[in-house]
């Protein structure tokens, strides 16, 4: 008998997982970019549809991962492209809120559903059982390193 057919299975390795993320990171940029908008730009049009009216942008910052200045560019090119319109906060002038114009809604209607798509190709090839089971273990995953916080 070889020694590798007496090893235990190996993990998956931070540098495998960081390189699916990587690569599934930029499929979705890919696929956006061919429908003009980049990956977060469809991030933020989808987040703002599924919200049914306006986000506060504090909200919308913490719900990004994202620093201000860096929402800020986001918001800004997204308003110039007339996609979203931002407005006072009713409670607290010094906060605004932003809302999906129609025209966001067109441009996300016409661009097909990164996170959807991304998946249909990553997973190309394998059968139903194996999707999932991928799924499965990766909220596996998910939930022991949640676990750790």
């Amino acid at each position: 008998m070889s020694s590798a057919a007496q090893s235990p299975p190996r993990p998956p390795t931070l540098r495998a997982v960081r390189r699916v993320d990587r690569l599934a990171q930029t499929a979705a940029d890919r696929i956006a970019r061919e429908h003009g908008l980049t990956m977060q730009q469809w991030e933020l049009l989808a987040r703002l549809r599924r919200a049914g009216g306006a986000v506060d942008l504090r909200d919308l910052c913490c719900s990004f991962g994202v620093a201000p200045p860096t929402l800020s560019a986001l918001v800004d090119t997204a308003e110039a492209r007339g996609w979203i319109v931002r407005s006072p906060h009713p409670d607290d002038r010094r906060r605004r809120r932003v809302v999906l114009t129609a025209a966001g809604g067109e441009a996300l209607a016409a661009t097909p559903h990164l996170g959807r798509e991304v998946g249909r190709r990553m997973t190309a090839g394998f059968s139903e059982d194996e999707r999932t089971l991928l799924a499965g273990l990766l909220e596996r995953c998910a939930v022991n390193l949640e676990g750790l916080r």
